[in-house]
C-alpha cells in the first residue's frame, strides 16, 4: 500500500477577487485542487449602514491538501494576503475522516520530488469550530440574530438549492423550501454549544426558517480575533 499523507481541507474567506491569489499560492506550494464560490459577509445591518454599504463581498475557497504542506502553505497565505491585519481574510483547516487512495495519490502529486520541511507554525488557537446553519432564503439574518446572542461575532453567507427534498420532507412530516442560504460561523469551541442551541430554538425545524445547524473541528486558524 502507498505511504499517503493525511489530507486536510484548507478553507478561506477572502475578499471578492482575493480568490484567484488564494489559488495562485496553493498551486505554487503543490496544492493544486482549489474551488471559490461568492458569498457575502454577515455584519450586523446597522454597521453596514453606518459605512454606507450594503454588503460585505467575500469569496469561500475550500483546497484540498497534503497534511505535510500545511505549514508552509498556512505561512504563504497569511503573509501575502496581510491577514494579521483585521478584516483582510479567515483562514481555517478541517480534519478528514477519510478519502479514497486514487484521490489522495492525485491531490498529493505535487509532493513528488519535493522536500518537505515538517516543522509546525504555531497555532492561534486549538479549540476552534466551524457552524454551519442551512437555513431558508431570506432567514440568514434571523439566524445571525440567534448566533450573537451566544456569542458569535459574525459570519459568512452562501446561497444554495435543497435537492432531493422530497424523502426529507416524508420523514419530517413538513414541506421544505429548495431555495436555501447557508451561514458558516467561525467561534472559539466553549461558544460551540450555545450558538447552536440558540439557532436551533429560535430559528429552527420548528420555525418559519427552517434551519438545520452542524459543526466541524477546526484544527487550525489565521485571521479570526
Amino acid at each position: 500500500m502507498d505511504n499517503l499523507p493525511r489530507i486536510t481541507l484548507l478553507g478561506t474567506f477572502v475578499g471578492r477577487g482575493k480568490e484567484r491569489q488564494v489559488g495562485e499560492i496553493c498551486a505554487a506550494q503543490g496544492a493544486f485542487y482549489t474551488l471559490a464560490a461568492p458569498a457575502t459577509g454577515t455584519a450586523a445591518s446597522e454597521v453596514l449602514q453606518v459605512l454606507g454599504i450594503g454588503e460585505i463581498s467575500r469569496t469561500l475557497t475550500l483546497s484540498l491538501v497534503p497534511a505535510p504542506l500545511i505549514p508552509d502553505l498556512r505561512r504563504e497565505l497569511r503573509d501575502r494576503l496581510l491577514m494579521t491585519q483585521p478584516g483582510q481574510g479567515i483562514l481555517f483547516t478541517v480534519p478528514l475522516s477519510g478519502i479514497n487512495a486514487r484521490s489522495a495519490r492525485w491531490i498529493s502529486r505535487g509532493m513528488e520530488g519535493k522536500p518537505v520541511e515538517r516543522s509546525e507554525l504555531p497555532m492561534e488557537q486549538a479549540n476552534f469550530e466551524l457552524i454551519l446553519a442551512l437555513t431558508n432564503r431570506g432567514c440568514s439574518d434571523e439566524v445571525m440574530a440567534a448566533a450573537r446572542l451566544a456569542g458569535a461575532t459574525g459570519g459568512t453567507l452562501l446561497h444554495a438549492r435543497m435537492l432531493g427534498s422530497q424523502e426529507a420532507e416524508h420523514f419530517l412530516g413538513i414541506q421544505l423550501q429548495k431555495e436555501k442560504e447557508l451561514v458558516a460561523i467561525l467561534a472559539r469551541g466553549e461558544y460551540k454549544v450555545p450558538i447552536m442551541q440558540t439557532i436551533a430554538d429560535k430559528a429552527g425545524l420548528q420555525t418559519p426558517a427552517e434551519t438545520v445547524v452542524l459543526s466541524l473541528p477546526v484544527d487550525s486558524i489565521e485571521g479570526l480575533r
